[in-house]
């Protein structure tokens, strides 16, 4: 999975605080990573490429893990059919 293996340090050492962070400064901001953990315990951080329309998603804590419960509820099979919206799908929606 890694298309580059051209790591440049960025930090010697860095400690987590009480919470598991840590502060990676500048070369992070504004950014979501897919997060892998292998066993020797190394973690690479992948930068995930997320259109600007979903960028609101990844920055509100509430509505992500709604969109999370939700996606494990149907994993364990706790669906709803509401019929089809089908009558729905010539209407105009107002931006």
């Amino acid at each position: 999975m890694l298309t580059n293996e051209n790591f440049r340090l960025i930090k010697e050492a860095v400690s987590t605080d009480t919470q598991g962070r840590i502060i990676l400064g500048e070369n992070a901001k504004t950014k979501v990573y897919r997060v892998m953990l292998n066993d020797a315990g190394q973690i690479l951080l992948d930068p995930i490429d997320i259109h600007e329309q979903q960028q609101w998603l990844w920055q509100n804590p509430e509505a992500l893990a709604a969109v999370q419960r939700g996606i494990q509820q149907a994993e364990e099979g706790e669906v709803h059919d509401l019929g089809s919206f089908a009558e729905y799908a010539d209407v105009d929606i107002e931006d």
